[in-house]
């Protein structure tokens, strides 16, 4: 989502401009946020996770002569040998991990102080669990090849701060200390692929970009949280209402070639954030794309002159499955264990679109995604009182966010549901979520708490306009707001998932 006041005044005159067959109530986007760090390696590193299959990630077999231990095997086709090599390709660093006796020690996961043997890899030597190959105290076992999912919360109380990307180091880092005391445990950062291009978001300091996007990660992982990197896949914000094609992936004439800069551009960005210290936890390919991604072509201003002559358009699934599953792909060719979600604006109805047309919407895209092989861990809706609820009623968006997120669950037990965005009716869309059978809901992320727009303020009739903004920044410190306390009180009643 972007600032609404300019959203809401285009987006009648954008709507016939975009290729799409999904028509929407729009969220938000931006921000900037902190960091920390991740292990440099992503898979046996110092935070990398070595599954507990062993496996050495998709290009990570064990070739012919290799195995990850005695024990352990060392890919989908190495058997265990006596030597715990695991093959010319099979290295730990982004791709690969030792078996689950292999170097990452007993536990197969380096924990978060645990090393993965002398030389942290499963491609050198990987030889059983040795003395060198301990799993740290606080390791345990990952979910698959390469690196895993480390983040150990089963509920994320998240919050979308890259806007604060510009603000220096240490007032960060404050921001990131006072949000945790308060319960948050989850961070999510945007990307663009060129926001300096002509079309681009900031053309004089770049922020957003893949450098600035990695240096704040790394504080956010520093700090012990977990990290969503949201992929826009634009130079400028990419919402239901512009999903703007990069300037130097404007000459490609097949949907063939766009999926390849899809990939690429993927692929890069994941192993710098690695590199790093800022492994994701999770990554959405693209931003509120229910009506697709890359359709557009747009002004410097960020504004949709027409479209694309090829684009990855909901009325053509073919196209934008190759664009999905090349996002996804450039992901799990660096890190297989890094969780994959994606992201449409429909968490709930407006008064106006009638019980029951988010979540067939949300359906729909979710079943064209799958039968295309995307391959989804998550999901992720857009949930504002404004935007997909009803400002004037408590209770209805309550109850349109309970529909919603209550019928996909069922429609899809194997997914995990998630508002990633949100503002305000902050505990009424976390029970929604905490409360989906079998763990089903993931968790919620506040979007830009430490900022006041219209995402956050409520206006009813005469009466005086409310803001809900959790923080107000002064000078290097943050201040606490009134609704900051909920958050308190959701870190009690949560506390068996965080």
């Amino acid at each position: 989502m972007k600032r609404r006041p300019t959203q809401l005044v285009i987006w009648s005159a954008l709507a016939a401009l975009a290729a799409a067959s999904c028509q929407s109530n729009t969220g938000a986007d931006g921000g900037g946020g902190s960091a920390g760090t991740a292990g440099t390696t992503g898979a046996a590193g110092t935070t990398g996770t070595a599954g507990t299959t062993g496996s050495a990630g998709t290009t990570g077999s064990a070739g012919t002569t290799g195995a990850a231990g005695t024990t352990g095997t060392a890919g989908t086709t190495g058997s265990a040998g006596t030597t715990g090599s695991a093959g010319t390709t099979g290295t730990a660093g982004t791709t690969g991990a030792a078996g689950t006796s292999g170097t990452a020690g007993a536990s197969g996961h380096a924990g978060t102080g645990g090393t993965a043997g002398t030389t942290g890899a499963a491609g050198g030597h990987a030889g059983a669990a040795g003395t060198a190959g301990a799993a740290g105290t606080t390791g345990a076992a990952g979910t698959g090849a390469g690196g895993s999912n480390t983040f150990s919360a089963s509920y994320y109380i998240g919050a979308d701060i890259t806007d604060q990307e510009i603000q220096p180091v240490a007032t960060r880092a404050n921001l990131l200390t006072i949000m945790k005391s308060h319960g948050f445990n989850y961070v999510r950062l945007r990307t663009f692929v060129d926001p300096k291009a002509a079309d681009g978001y900031d053309k004089t300091n770049g922020y957003d970009d893949i450098t600035h996007t990695v240096a704040f990660g790394q504080q956010v992982k520093a700090a012990g949280m977990g990290l969503l990197i949201d992929f826009h896949y634009s130079d400028n914000w990419a919402d239901p209402g512009k999903q703007c094609v990069p300037v130097a992936w404007q000459g490609y004439t097949t949907i063939a070639q766009l999926a390849t800069a899809v990939h690429d551009y993927t692929k890069d960005a994941i192993t710098q954030l690695i590199a790093g210290g800022a492994r994701p936890d999770m990554v959405q390919i693209g931003n509120e794309t229910t009506p697709g991604m890359l359709l557009n072509v747009c002004n410097s201003g960020g504004t949709p002159t027409g479209n694309n002559q090829v684009t990855g358009s909901t009325s053509n699934w073919t196209n934008l499955g190759m664009l999905l599953k090349a996002g996804v792909q450039g992901v799990k060719d660096v890190d297989p264990g890094i969780l994959i979600s994606c992201h449409i604006d429909r968490g709930g109805d407006k008064p106006t679109d009638g019980k029951g047309a988010a979540l067939q919407t949300s359906i729909s895209w979710i079943t064209n995604a799958m039968n295309q092989g995307v391959a989804l861990d998550a999901f992720g809706e857009s949930s504002y009182q404004r935007y997909q609820g009803d400002l004037s009623s408590e209770a209805n968006t309550k109850n349109t966010w309970t529909s919603t997120f209550g019928g996909l669950a069922t429609k899809f037990p194997k997914l995990k549901f998630f508002a990633a965005e949100y503002g305000p009716l902050e505990r009424d869309i976390n029970d929604v979520l905490f409360g989906l059978p079998n763990q089903q809901g993931a968790g919620t992320f506040d979007w830009e708490p430490t900022t006041l727009g219209d995402w956050n303020t409520v206006c009813v009739g005469d009466a005086a306009c409310v803001d809900h903004n959790l923080l107000t920044r002064s000078g290097t410190t943050y201040n606490a707001q009134p609704d900051l306390a909920l958050f308190d009180q959701m870190k009690i009643d949560y506390a068996a998932r965080l």
